[in-house]
């Protein structure tokens, strides 16, 4: 699988991700040709919430250079009624997973808001080379949720490669939050 194939080099093909130049570190770190590709809905940038999610976070960068990016988090976590205590462990329980997807809107309560938060956390990445270690548990979080049976199967129903690469992709952007 090409995508997943490690040594993909972003900069030898593209100047730009979203009108913005790519840090250099977050090429050498996220050197999977599925990172960056916007046209691949399984990628951590491929859906329109996740392009917002990096406009916002360039803009909120450039506008609050010198404000730690936990305050970004917590305006988003906000922005869906959380407060940044109830993200915790108990986000990615089968249990409180099943209770969104019966209950609530997943597509709305749980897909956008980690679309949200990934693409934020790896926007940070992209933009600055790294990612700050007071955000990391909560991408961390939003990850392992996507990885939850439930979720894939909510979100791919029947659908089993696409279940499979899902599961790879979020796998290997484990990894690179680990090397951020």
């Amino acid at each position: 699988m090409e995508q997943l194939e490690k040594g993909y080099n972003y900069l030898e093909d593209n100047s730009y991700f979203f009108g913005e130049v790519p840090n250099e570190r977050a090429v050498k770190i996220a050197d999977y040709k599925f990172f960056w590709d916007a046209t691949d809905e399984l990628s951590p940038f491929g859906c329109e919430e996740a392009y917002i999610a990096f406009c916002e976070i360039s803009n909120w960068l450039a506008e609050n250079p010198k404000t730690p990016i936990i305050e970004c988090f917590i305006w988003i976590l906000e922005s869906w009624d959380l407060e940044l205590e109830d993200f915790n462990d108990d986000v990615i329980e089968s249990e409180n997973i099943l209770k969104i997807i019966q209950d609530m809107d997943f597509y709305e309560e749980l897909m956008s808001l980690d679309y949200t938060i990934i693409a934020t956390g790896f926007g940070q990445l992209i933009l600055q080379g790294k990612i700050d270690e007071d955000v990391k548990n909560i991408i961390q979080l939003s990850i392992l949720r996507q990885m939850n049976s439930h979720v894939l199967d909510a979100f791919l129903a029947n659908n089993e490669q696409f279940k499979y690469e899902r599961y790879l992709y979020l796998q290997k952007l484990l990894e690179i939050l680990e090397d951020a």
